[in-house]
């Protein structure tokens, strides 16, 4: 029997080695461990005032803090029993693709582009093209002002609270944001254009396909869970009655599957799910590229979070109009606070995210339950590379490794997120 080893797996969020056992030339074993310690946030925030949950929890992540921060404040509020105006959801909104502006420009040109290009890092492609690691700095600049407009700063933010928001940006410095996102579409078009034109393998996963979805939005802040091949659609609250949580040997990080199959979240089942409620720019760009919705092919998600990108973009320039134009108050609601359990989901930009907090009358978190993206994908990504691995078993070790290390990459792991 000889093994292929890849130790701390580069140019992903955390930890993580990949194995393959081979007995004759044949692959018999494949698996992705996570050496993460756990983190325990969902012990960390037991016995903490239902105020200071979100701060806390949008530690589990530095890219995607604010979709922590914002899906524990949902579940807060729906344990509260607290209502926020529109306007509350709109800037909320508008700082969850701030965090989709940051995450899939980093993922996409430092750690995606270099398997694409023959480089070992985003480094010599600042030498080679600088152009294009410019244009990824635009992005996410953008990414990082837009969050820190709404959030105030651009990591873990402090403006969100149980209700609404403590400020909110000036007129004027929306209207500044709103040029700035309308440069910035031929950015994230050409963004699109550059990952379509990479050559990706003719695979399609076993697994299932869950995102949120509604029919007149593309959910990534409200929406009922959907799963594309099963048909089936169910309230994100509802999480444990469908997602299915397992401790595996080998990862620090538990498996999770949906009516018993393995599945995946992230860009790829949203587009396959919401393609027709995407943005113009966006629908028109997805048209052109050629990419055929649905896809089972996971290497499309790289794809398919450049088409995000270019949705956002204009998205953002939509909200910001809406918020200049109307009135209404983000000021947080006013509540009592009250002994109750609730649950809440949204879309951070790897894939969906719950989170769920019981309260006892005192306002003091007595239990906490997270399930994060990667948590999710990880029993996918084993089973594609399970499949994937005996298709390129003959190809020398290093293109071998090459092809194992894209298959993980593609999925966009935060290994760190999958341990909290």
């Amino acid at each position: 029997m000889s093994t292929v080893t890849v130790e701390h797996v580069a140019r992903i969020e955390g930890h993580g080695t990949i194995t393959v056992e081979m007995e004759s030339g044949v692959v018999s074993d494949v698996r992705i461990d996570v050496v993460e310690a756990a983190r325990f946030f969902e012990s960390l925030v037991v016995g903490r005032r239902f105020d200071e949950v979100s701060l806390i929890t949008s530690r589990i992540c530095g890219i995607c803090s604010p979709n922590h921060a914002l899906t524990s404040l949902k579940a807060i509020e729906a344990a509260l029993d607290v209502e926020v105006s529109e306007r509350t959801v709109l800037l909320r909104k508008l700082l969850v693709y701030g965090s989709y502006l940051q995450n899939h420009a980093t993922h996409l040109y430092v750690f995606a582009a270099p398997d694409f290009v023959g480089l070992p890092s985003v480094f010599p492609l600042a030498q080679s093209h600088p152009d294009i690691v410019e244009r990824a700095l635009r992005v996410k600049k953008t990414g990082n002002e837009l969050t820190t407009l709404v959030g105030g700063r651009p990591v873990h933010p402090v403006t969100a609270v149980v209700g609404g928001f403590t400020a909110e940006p000036s007129a004027s410095d929306l209207v500044a944001m709103r040029m700035r996102l309308e440069s910035l579409v031929a950015d994230t078009v050409a963004t699109a254009d550059l990952f379509s034109s990479f050559e990706v393998p003719d695979f399609a996963t076993s697994g299932e396909m869950v995102a949120l979805a509604a029919a007149d939005d593309y959910a990534i802040y409200d929406g009922d869970a959907a799963a594309l091949q099963a048909g089936w659609s169910r309230p994100a609250s509802e999480y444990r009655d469908y997602i299915t949580e397992a401790v595996v040997g080998h990862s620090n990080a538990k498996h999770s599957t949906v009516d018993g199959r393995t599945f995946m979240v992230g860009s790829l089942p949203r587009i396959n799910l919401s393609s027709a409620q995407l943005m113009p720019r966006a629908a028109e760009v997805l048209s052109a590229l050629g990419l055929a919705v649905p896809s089972l092919n996971t290497f499309h998600n790289n794809v398919c979070q450049a088409i995000e990108l270019v949705d956002a973009t204009e998205r953002c320039v939509a909200y910001i109009d809406e918020l200049l134009e109307a009135g209404g108050s983000s000021a947080p609601a006013p509540f009592a606070v009250r002994a109750g359990f609730g649950a809440a989901a949204t879309e951070a930009p790897r894939g969906t995210l719950y989170h769920a907090y019981g309260i006892d009358d005192a306002g003091m978190v007595v239990r906490g339950d997270i399930i994060t993206p990667t948590a999710q994908n990880l029993g996918n990504l084993e089973a594609d590379m399970r499949a994937f691995a005996p298709t390129i078993a003959g190809l020398p070790r290093e293109e071998f490794v090459l092809a194992m290390e894209k298959l993980v990459r593609a999925y966009d792991p935060c290994l760190s997120c999958a341990v909290h």
